[in-house]
């Protein structure tokens, strides 16, 4: 069966609907954040520290690569995943996109007191909306689903997506 990958702005929800979504469907979650930081031994914002974003995007599609390799998995991806064409080829391959959807003004509110984040810049707002805007139709374009996230709960965002997937048929739920 194909995976379900998640993709969206930081503080879409990616993670959270990704939690979820295993729960209703019985599915392994394969998050491409967490594969950088194991594989790197350090977190996401020490790797842009160090290394800057350019080597951050080589091993994000490194982590793309094994993860879309995997059969019936959820993939929870970072937020400029979309960036790079190849990434969104390797995740269409075997995998729906289903495009978390929210405006500036929810991630600002999910995001604010995070500390780990390293293009969020809180103290920097316009240079963050920006990034938010030049994202938008990278998403949209490699959307299979879009699903908007703006004051929903989880549960009903999850709900919203599987009944999208029906057509795909994909979600067997257990």
């Amino acid at each position: 069966m194909k995976n379900i990958v998640l993709i969206g702005f930081m503080g879409s929800g990616k993670t959270v609907i990704a939690k979820q979504l295993s729960k209703i469907l019985k599915r392994k979650i394969i998050d491409t954040d967490k594969i950088i930081e194991k594989r790197q031994k350090k977190k996401i914002k020490e790797i842009f520290k160090l290394y800057g974003e350019k080597f951050f995007r080589k091993v994000e599609t490194d982590a793309v690569k094994y993860a879309g390799k995997q059969k019936n998995i959820i993939i929870a991806t970072g937020g400029g995943v979309v960036i790079k064409p190849q990434n969104i080829k390797i995740l269409k391959k075997n995998g729906i996109i289903v495009y978390l959807k929210n405006t500036f003004e929810t991630s600002y509110k999910r995001l604010k007191n995070k500390k780990d984040r390293p293009l969020f810049k809180i103290n920097n707002l316009k240079e963050t909306r920006l990034l938010f805007n030049k994202r938008l139709k990278l998403y949209k374009r490699a959307a299979d689903i879009i699903i908007k996230t703006d004051n929903k709960s989880i549960e009903r965002v999850a709900d919203e997506i599987i009944k999208k997937l029906d057509k795909y048929k994909i979600c067997k739920q257990k």
